[in-house]
């Protein structure tokens, strides 16, 4: 398959370490919002319109933990494809390579705690 796969299993991942082991529906939708504007950010130096992402965040609280974690992931996958779509794989994998990294390598602080 192509690397779209490595990097879906990526932004899961990314996900998934953000909202660590004790997920709440608050917790997923503030993670997904968190995501989605290291995204935008990483693709975009201008001020242009920025998604509603208080109205995402809100639609995603009123889901169940699992519906959220779900769609969070089919969301932040799906934007990622757009996006290699449009400019292209390795264009997009530089642009948003710091969106991921920091989340994989940092150990959640639930872990750090007694």
């Amino acid at each position: 398959m192509s690397t779209l796969s490595e990097e879906s299993r990526q932004i899961v991942a990314s996900l998934a370490c953000r909202v660590g082991p004790n997920a709440d529906v608050a917790r997923i939708a503030e993670a997904t919002v968190s995501i989605l504007q290291a995204m935008d950010a990483g693709v975009s130096d201008s001020a242009q319109a920025a998604p509603d992402l208080i109205a995402l965040k809100s639609v995603l609280v009123e889901q169940s933990a699992v519906d959220a974690l779900h769609f969070g992931e089919v969301l932040l996958t799906t934007f990622y494809e757009l996006l290699t779509t449009l400019i292209g794989p390795a264009l997009t994998a530089r642009l948003l390579r710091g969106v991921w990294e920091p989340s994989l390598s940092d150990t959640p602080s639930q872990e750090n705690s007694p």
